[in-house]
C-alpha cells in the first residue's frame, strides 16, 4: 500500500514541508520521505508528523526518535521507517520427541554391503529409560498492524503424551520412562513395553535376527542362518536348522534341532529338547533329549539325560558333562565313533584343547621364524646384509620373543586348567539304560575305556585309577 502526497505547495519563495508516505505490504511498518521546508516557514513538529500519520491512518508504532532524528538531520531523497507494527508469532503443535529409534523391519548396512537378516525387529529398553518426551505447544501471538488492525495467526495445538502398557508417566505428563525390561512398540497410537518378544511364526527373512534383553517365545521355527539371543527363557515351537540361538536362562525347544553341523545353541541353564541332529549344544546346567542326539557336539556342566521318548539314543559325535550322561541307547549296529565324557567341566576341556593347538601354532612359527633368522645371519657373516635386510632380522627376532611370551603365557595358563581340572573332577557315570554298541569311548577322570562288545543294563564308573563296568541302578 502507497499514499504519497504532499501536504502544501506555495508559490514563490517559501514551501511548506513536504511529506511522502508508504506502508509495507504486511503493513508491518510505514516509511516517510520528508522535504524540509523553504524560507520563512517553521520545521513541523513530532505532533504534527504524527497527525500526518495518523490522518492517513498509520495510528499504531509510532517511532517518535525516528521522527525527532528525520526532523532534525533530514537525509536528501531518503526514507525513514516512522512507525513498526507488533509482528505475529504463528504457532507450534506440541510433539513427541521419541527417544529410541522406532524405525524397525528395516534391512541395516553392514559394511559395504545390506544384512537382509538384520531388520530391527526389535527395539530392547531397559526399566527407568526416558523413551519419549513431549515438547509443548506454542499457542503463537497475535500481531498489530501499523493501521492498528490485528494480524491473526496459527493457534498451536495440544498433544497428549499417552502411556501404554509397561511405561511410566512423568508428573507433568511430559516424559515417558520404560516401566520395566523389554521390547518397545507401538500398539494403538500409545508406546507399549512388553517384558516378552513374541513370534507368532518363523523367524525367517520376514522376521530378522532377534537380539531380546527378556525372555522370547516362538511359535513356529527358526530358518538357516538366522541368530536368536535372549536374555532369559528361549522357547521355540518348530524345528530349529542351522541356526544360532543363546539363552541367558532355560532353552525349551519343542520339535528339535536339524543343524547340518551349522546349527549353535548356548544356554546359560538347562536345553531341553526333543532331539538333535548335527548341533553344536551348550548347557550351564542341564541337556535333556526326549528322543535322540545323533553326530552332535554336547556339553552340559551337569548332566545330559537322553529318554522319555520312544528311543533315548545317543549315536555319534561327542558327549561331555560334569557328572553324568544317562540315555536308553549309546552308540549303534553301525558303530560309529561316539565319545562321552565325564567328570570334567566342558569349558576347561575346550580351552585345554584350543591352548594345545595355539602351542602347536606358536611351535611352528618360531622354527619357521628360527629358519629365516638363521639365513640372514649367515649373510651377515658373510658381509652380504643389506639395509633392508638388517632391518628384517631385527624385526623377525622382535617377532620371535613376541611369540614366545605368548608360548609361555599359554603354558602358564594350561597349568592353570590342569589344577582346575584336577580340583573340579568329579567321579562321574555314564549310565546305559538299554543297550551300549561297540564303537563308543568312555572317558571318566582322564582314563579312556573303548567298548569293544555290545553290553546291556550297564553303568560305567571310575574306581581305583580305571574305568570298570556295573549294573545299571
Amino acid at each position: 500500500m502507497d499514499h504519497n502526497s504532499d501536504i502544501s505547495e506555495n508559490s514563490g519563495e517559501t514551501k511548506e514541508a513536504v511529506f511522502r508516505m508508504k506502508i509495507s505490504d504486511d503493513a508491518l511498518t510505514c516509511e516517510m520521505l520528508y522535504i524540509p521546508p523553504q524560507g520563512d516557514v517553521p520545521l513541523p513538529t513530532i505532533e504534527r508528523v504524527k497527525g500526518e500519520m495518523n490522518s492517513r491512518g498509520v495510528v499504531f508504532g509510532h517511532d517518535e526518535d525516528a521522527i525527532k532524528n528525520m526532523l532534525e538531520a533530514p537525509v536528501t531523497r531518503q526514507w525513514v521507517v516512522t512507525a513498526k507494527g507488533d509482528p505475529p508469532e504463528n504457532g507450534r503443535d506440541a510433539k513427541i520427541d521419541y527417544k529410541v529409534d522406532l524405525n524397525i523391519l528395516k534391512p541395516k548396512a553392514v559394511g559395504d554391503r545390506v544384512d537382509m537378516r538384520e531388520l530391527g525387529a526389535v527395539i530392547n529398553v531397559t526399566k527407568g529409560q526416558l523413551i519419549a518426551e513431549k515438547i509443548p505447544a506454542f499457542k503463537g501471538k497475535e500481531g498489530t498492524s501499523v493501521m492498528g488492525r490485528k494480524i491473526n495467526v496459527y493457534m498451536g495445538k495440544d498433544k497428549n503424551l499417552s502411556a501404554g502398557k509397561g511405561t511410566l508417566l512423568s508428573e507433568d505428563k511430559t516424559q515417558l520412562f520404560a516401566d520395566c525390561d523389554g521390547n518397545l512398540y507401538i500398539k494403538d497410537q500409545k508406546l507399549t513395553v512388553n517384558p516378552t518378544f513374541e513370534v507368532n511364526g518363523d523367524v525367517d527373512y520376514s522376521v530378522g535376527n532377534i537380539d531380546f534383553i527378556g525372555p522370547v517365545t516362538i511359535t513356529g521355527s527358526i530358518r538357516e542362518g538366522f541368530e536368536v539371543a535372549s536374555g532369559n527363557v528361549l522357547s521355540v515351537g518348530g524345528v530349529v536348522e542351522g541356526a544360532t540361538l543363546s539363552a541367558g536362562g532355560d532353552m525349551l525347544i519343542k520339535t528339535g534341532v536339524r543343524g547340518a553341523g551349522k546349527a549353535k545353541l548356548v544356554a546359560k541353564e538347562n536345553v531341553i529338547i526333543s532331539y538333535i541332529d548335527q548341533a553344536f549344544v551348550r548347557a550351564g546346567r542341564s541337556v535333556k533329549v526326549a528322543e535322540v542326539i545323533l553326530n552332535s557336539d554336547i556339553g552340559a556342566r551337569f548332566d545330559v539325560v537322553v529318554g522319555g521318548g520312544k528311543k533315548g539314543q545317543i549315536v555319534g559325535g561327542r558327549i561331555v558333562a560334569g557328572s553324568e550322561v544317562v540315555c536308553e541307547i549309546l552308540g549303534s549296529e553301525m558303530e560309529p565313533r561316539t565319545d562321552v565324557t565325564v567328570g570334567q567341566l566342558p569349558e576347561i576341556i575346550e580351552e585345554r584343547r584350543q591352548l594345545q593347538e595355539n602351542l602347536k601354532l606358536f611351535d611352528a612359527q618360531v622354527e619357521k621364524i628360527d629358519a629365516n633368522i638363521d639365513f640372514l645371519k649367515d649373510l651377515q657373516k658373510n658381509g652380504d646384509l643389506k639395509p633392508d635386510k638388517q632391518e628384517l632380522l631385527a624385526k623377525m627376532t622382535k617377532a620371535k620373543f613376541q611369540i614366545k611370551a605368548q608360548y609361555s603365557a599359554a603354558r602358564e595358563r594350561m597349568g592353570e586348567l590342569e589344577r582346575d581340572a584336577d580340583e573340579n573332577r568329579i567321579d562321574g557315570c555314564v549310565r546305559v539304560r538299554n543297550v551300549c554298541y561297540p564303537g563308543v569311548l568312555i572317558t571318566i577322570r582322564g582314563i579312556h575305556y573303548v567298548v569293544r562288545e555290545r553290553l546291556r543294563f550297564v553303568k560305567f564308573v571310575y574306581e581305583d585309577g580305571e574305568i570298570k563296568i556295573k549294573s545299571f541302578e
